[in-house]
């Protein structure tokens, strides 16, 4: 993404017509300076038009819950290969786009970073909440392994789940995603794992006993119509 991703930040989900079976996202996170919310969105739809437009798998949220709040905008970009990577942002369709975004003073880079996906990617227009782990030391396929029995778990409430691994940029996190189609489902979901016994169990075991590793962050975005 040259310049362009140097001054973006992280993100969090796309989606197209297309499953991913495999791939890699860019992720890129910005904070939006008061008063300037509005123009923020509009610049992130934009880019976002411009990239689906040239065939990329680009997707843009507001976040609604989370450290820095409303003010955070995430920009993500999924890829099947290194190669599709490699060739992002070299089309003349972005080039004015770029110009622009480098020198625009509405939106604040906070961080960025590169992730691998650990499961089929679902397609679609969710809520997104996102749980962040980090795996003790020593303990990283334990810590995977928990994670797929609790996809197992959630995906019977009516979650779609997708797992990640961080890379360049971050840390050796695990990213645990909830998708839902509409907050009512989301809150059916929540409502409904709640009376599981099985994962009352297995929260005690995640958050109280750290028995897994120790969240690192927690937030929930929905995309930019």
């Amino acid at each position: 993404m040259k310049h362009f991703k140097f001054k973006l930040l992280l993100v969090f989900l796309l989606w197209n017509s297309t499953v991913f079976s495999a791939g890699y996202a860019d992720a890129y996170f910005y904070k939006a300076k008061p008063g300037k919310y509005e123009e923020a969105a509009d610049l992130m739809r934009e880019g976002r038009d411009i990239g689906l437009a040239n065939g990329q798998v680009v997707i843009v949220h507001q976040q609604n819950i989370g450290k820095g709040g409303e003010k955070m905008f995430l920009w993500v970009d999924f890829f099947n290969t290194y190669e599709d990577r490699a060739r992002a942002y070299t089309a003349e369709a972005w080039q004015p786009f770029l110009e622009k975004f480098n020198k625009q003073t509405i939106l604040m880079p906070v961080k960025s970073y590169q992730m691998t996906s650990l499961d089929e990617i679902n397609p679609g227009d969710y809520v997104v909440q996102v749980w962040i782990w980090d795996p003790k030391k020593g303990k990283s396929a334990e810590t995977l392994e928990a994670l797929e029995e609790a996809k197992l778990i959630f995906e019977k409430h009516g979650f779609l789940i997708d797992l990640w691994q961080h890379g360049l940029g971050s840390k050796n996190f695990y990213q645990f995603v909830m998708l839902s189609n509409s907050r009512e489902a989301q809150a059916k979901s929540l409502e409904s794992l709640e009376n599981d016994t099985e994962w009352q169990r297995k929260q005690l075991e995640w958050f109280d006993e750290e028995k897994y590793g120790k969240l690192v962050e927690s937030y929930q975005v929905t995309s930019l119509q």
